[in-house]
This record gives C-alpha cells, sequence and structure tokens, in this order.
C-alpha cells in the first residue's frame, strides 16, 4: 500500500488548482487520482469545438430523475470526466461570483468568504490581459483574454442589438453587472486555458506531485473517526492508498456527496436503506443540490452563412435583472454565433435518455446560417439533491435540480426568452436578414411560450451546493472547507458552494481550490 502526504480525489478546475500550491510544499507527497483518462482528443485544445466534447467518454453524462417541474421530463447533466476534469469541456467564460453573492455567503455563515476575503484568491489565480477590470490580478496561472480580440461580425451584432434596445455596453462582467459586452476568456495562444496547461501540467512537472488517471474512488478510509486513505478501482482491480495529512475530495457536486455516502458519510436513515455503515452522520450530504436552468433557443437563421468560429463561439453576453432594483443579475443570455447543435444532437440525447447506452456525439458544426441564444437563469430558487441509487460505486446516482419546481423559475425563463426574441426582432439583426426558426411564429401568447419554456429548460452544467459550506445543521464542511465529524478530510469544489453565484462558476471554483490550498498551509 502507497503512502502519500496529501490525497486529492478529482483533477477538475478545484483539484488542479489544489495540487499545484500544495506542490509548492518541497517535502510534500501528493497524488491526484482522476476516474478519466489522460488521452484528450485535438477538440479539447481548440475553443469553438466544445460541442464535440458532449455525450463521449469525456462526459459523464448524467440523466437526472424526472422532473415534474418540467412535465417529467429527464435533463441530460453533462459532466468532465477526463484530466483537467470540467475545465477541459467548459466554454472558457472567466466571470467571478459577484461580490454581493459572496457577502451573502459570509452573511450566512460562510465567515472568511467575503468578497474581499477572497478577492486575492481571485487575483491569485488570474492573468488578465487588458485593463478593463481594475481589480483583476496579474500574473497568474490562468491567462485571461477579451473576446473582442477574436470576435466576428455575428457577435459584434448581438452587442448592437441590445444597444438599440436600451441595454448599457459593458467593458468587462467583473467590474460591472448589468449589461452587454464581450466575455473575458481563459484562452491563452488561441488555445483552452483553464486548469489543465494552467495549474496541472505545471504541477506535474516539479515531480513531487503523481498523477494516476483511470482511479475511481468508491470509498474513504475512516478510522478513529479519521479519514486515512482512499480505495479506487484501476484496470479493473480494488487498490488503496493512504495519506498521512489529508483527503481532499474534488469531484465535483455530483460525485463528491456520491463518494462520502459510499464511505458512510450523510443521512442514516438514507444510508441504512443501502445496507452502509454510518460514520458520520451528516443529513446535508446530497441535500441543496442546485444548478443554472439553461434554454437553448431562441435560434435565429441568418440569410448568408456567418464567419467561421475562431474564439470560443460564446463570445458575448448580456446579464440583466428580471425586476427592478436587483441588486445583482438574475439572468444572463450568450449569443452562441453559429449553433453547434442541430437535430442529431437531440436526438442523441433523447436516445440517451431512453436507453442509457453511449452513442456517438455530434462531431460537425450544422447549419452555418444558424445562431442560438442560450438564456440562463443565474439565480435560481429551485434546489434539488444527489443519493445514492446502490451501493455499488460504478452505478451513477439518482440526481435532481428540482428544474421548474419554484415557479418563478420558469416566470423568469419565459422572460428571457422575451428578450431574446426582442433583440432578434432588432434592426442590427434585419441587416443580417434574420428571422426566428426556434420557438418560430406558431409559439406566440404568453402561455404557448411559458409551454415551449417547460418543454426545452435543461441544465447549464453549473452544478453546486450538494456538500455545502457553512455552519447550520445541513452544512457538510465548515468555512475551512474540513467534513464536519471527520478528521484529515475537506472538500474543495462547487459541491461546497452554499448559493450559486449569478455568473458561470468555474472561475469561482478556481478560487475554491487556491483558498483550500492556503487553509492547508496555514495549518502546516
Amino acid at each position: 500500500m502507497d503512502n502519500f502526504d496529501f490525497i486529492i480525489v478529482g483533477s477538475g478546475a478545484a483539484g488542479s488548482a489544489l495540487a499545484y500550491r500544495l506542490g509548492e510544499l518541497p517535502d510534500a507527497r501528493i497524488l491526484i487520482l482522476e476516474a478519466g483518462g489522460s488521452d484528450l482528443p485535438e477538440a479539447v485544445e481548440i475553443p469553438w469545438r466544445w460541442n464535440e466534447l458532449l455525450l463521449t467518454e469525456l462526459d459523464w453524462a448524467y440523466n437526472s430523475v424526472p422532473q415534474p417541474g418540467l412535465g417529467n421530463r429527464q435533463v441530460y447533466c453533462a459532466a468532465g470526466r477526463a484530466t483537467g476534469g470540467g475545465s477541459a469541456v467548459y466554454h472558457m467564460m472567466h466571470v467571478r461570483a459577484r461580490p454581493e453573492d459572496l457577502d451573502n455567503w459570509a452573511y450566512n455563515g460562510c465567515l472568511g468568504w467575503s468578497f474581499q476575503d477572497v478577492l486575492p484568491f481571485y487575483q491569485k489565480l488570474e492573468n488578465q490581459l487588458d485593463d478593463t477590470n481594475p481589480t483583476a490580478g496579474k500574473g497568474g496561472p490562468i491567462t485571461v483574454v477579451n473576446a473582442r480580440d477574436t470576435g466576428n461580425r455575428i457577435s459584434q451584432t448581438f452587442i448592437d442589438a441590445c444597444v438599440e434596445l436600451g441595454y448599457p455596453l459593458v467593458d468587462d462582467f467583473n467590474a460591472s453587472h448589468f449589461g452587454v459586452g464581450w466575455h473575458h476568456v481563459d484562452i491563452r495562444d488561441g488555445k483552452r486555458g483553464g486548469v489543465l496547461t494552467s495549474y496541472l501540467q505545471p504541477a506535474l512537472s516539479r515531480g513531487n506531485v503523481t498523477l494516476e488517471t483511470g482511479a475511481r474512488a468508491t470509498k474513504l478510509m475512516i478510522e478513529d473517526n479519521r479519514c486515512v486513505g482512499v480505495e479506487y478501482l484501476a484496470d479493473g482491480q480494488h487498490r488503496t492508498v493512504r495519506a498521512d495529512r489529508e483527503v481532499i475530495v474534488c469531484c465535483g457536486a455530483i460525485e463528491s456527496p456520491k463518494l462520502l455516502m459510499l464511505s458512510g458519510i450523510g443521512n442514516p436513515e438514507q444510508l441504512n436503506r443501502l445496507g452502509i455503515p454510518v460514520t458520520a452522520d451528516l443529513p446535508g450530504v446530497g441535500e441543496n443540490f442546485h444548478d443554472h436552468p439553461l434554454v437553448i433557443g431562441p435560434v435565429g437563421k441568418m440569410a448568408e452563412p456567418g464567419e467561421d468560429p475562431r474564439g470560443n463561439m460564446t463570445e458575448v453576453g448580456l446579464f440583466w435583472g428580471s425586476a427592478p432594483a436587483m441588486t445583482v443579475p438574475d439572468l444572463e443570455i450568450c449569443l452562441v454565433h453559429r449553433a453547434p447543435f442541430g437535430e442529431a444532437f437531440f436526438t442523441n440525447v433523447v436516445k440517451r435518455l431512453q436507453t442509457g447506452q453511449p452513442i456517438q456525439p455530434v462531431q460537425q458544426l450544422v447549419d452555418p446560417t444558424l445562431i442560438l441564444s442560450l438564456p440562463g437563469l443565474v439565480v435560481p430558487r429551485s434546489r434539488g439533491w444527489v443519493r445514492l441509487r446502490s451501493s455499488d460505486p460504478t452505478v451513477p446516482p439518482d440526481i435532481s435540480g428540482n428544474y421548474g419546481e419554484e415557479p418563478s423559475d420558469i416566470d423568469r425563463i419565459v422572460t428571457m426568452v422575451k428578450i431574446a426574441r426582442e433583440i432578434y426582432g432588432t434592426k442590427a439583426f434585419a441587416e443580417l436578414g434574420l428571422h426566428e426558426v426556434s420557438p418560430g411564429p406558431e409559439v406566440g401568447d404568453d402561455a404557448q411560450l411559458r409551454q415551449w419554456v417547460v418543454n426545452n429548460t435543461g441544465s447549464y452544467y453549473h452544478f453546486v451546493g450538494s456538500c455545502k459550506m457553512g455552519l447550520d445543521r445541513l452544512a457538510v464542511v465548515d468555512p475551512q472547507l474540513k467534513v464536519r465529524g471527520v478528521d484529515g478530510l475537506r472538500i474543495a469544489d462547487g459541491s461546497v458552494i452554499p448559493t450559486i453565484p449569478s455568473a458561470n462558476t468555474h472561475t469561482t471554483i478556481v478560487m475554491i481550490g487556491e483558498r483550500a490550498a492556503e487553509f492547508i498551509k496555514a495549518e502546516i
């Protein structure tokens, strides 16, 4: 049995950042266990080819349980399963949590997580090349560029259309909350940035960080209320490894609660039903799971094909509020300047939901005259859960974002779709000969539009909250990210986020990895 000082379970956004920072300790021996593989296709490097990664071996490709708020439809939930985790498949938008989001965390028991507390850790990870945000970091591992530098006419038209409708133009979503503008993106030298190239590969080059891929963690080893190691499957063999100092779980908001529950950490009633001995009574494990609901559409068709993509295709966006006087935006509408999904993709998704069998991904971009709006509700009220379906670690858990459980979520998504339709109807888009093909003219009144939204709402793949941080009885980790009631165990990933930020989540999860490393170093 091998021994390491630290075992990190998961090489995603937080896990890779944590490995890099712990690797700065010259005498520390660090092991990263990653369930996915290391053989990444070329599409990972090319920013605009993210659509080709869905429903491949790089995707856990979860299916939710039927969602009552969405007419009992199941929801396809993508999650990265590869070296680099979700950072290998995300859209590369670089948006921090809003100061109000973070101050709310602190106000509700996450002491030390206010905006002023965590700003140095955002800055530590950033190397922003322009000066649009006065608080941006310089010289950090992740290169942050302005998407305007690789943008095209269609993306600019979206901005022009929003300005035509009266929305303010902003230079940087990390400096201004409300308005339309170019995203800042994690792209370096024209290739995908994120943690794989910025954190993980440099960490591995030091020599004191070891990565084992194809290693699915199956159980945390608990002795006398202390986590002392990890059991895992690799090459069909059961293996164990021990941690002399700490185990840090960084599996994401679906796999992290699953691993805890397999290890007897969770709600005793649920564990007893599956015959799993209870090692820590933590009823909040798997609860508070939530996500940004997303609608794929409206879809517009131009008179002529657009320019070939160069950046990440999701270069521009509008952040806005569903009502006046909101302190943070609850609506985000992005534009994909060439629709990467066609009928074949959705046929694949439906087939997977029906059969659960692997299927071939869509390999090429579809009709180059199509553009796609992505309205995302970034302050959802609905909350769901993650629960074990079986004590077999190879069986996916049951998951539910409870999408649409709160009717106000659907109300606000309808508002977003109306705004997106207004954007398509501007003079700016008329110059491109644009007309809406979905929902289309047959969806006219509010009742029809609401039904279309119910039929088309899915996941933004921004899963959080299922091992939340805090001080209340459902909190799984304390503000230093230590699992309550178990020594030697922390969690650092999106699962610890108590309330989802009103922004894309990747940058905040990297920050959590940076913060976790600082906590650990302070105790050595």
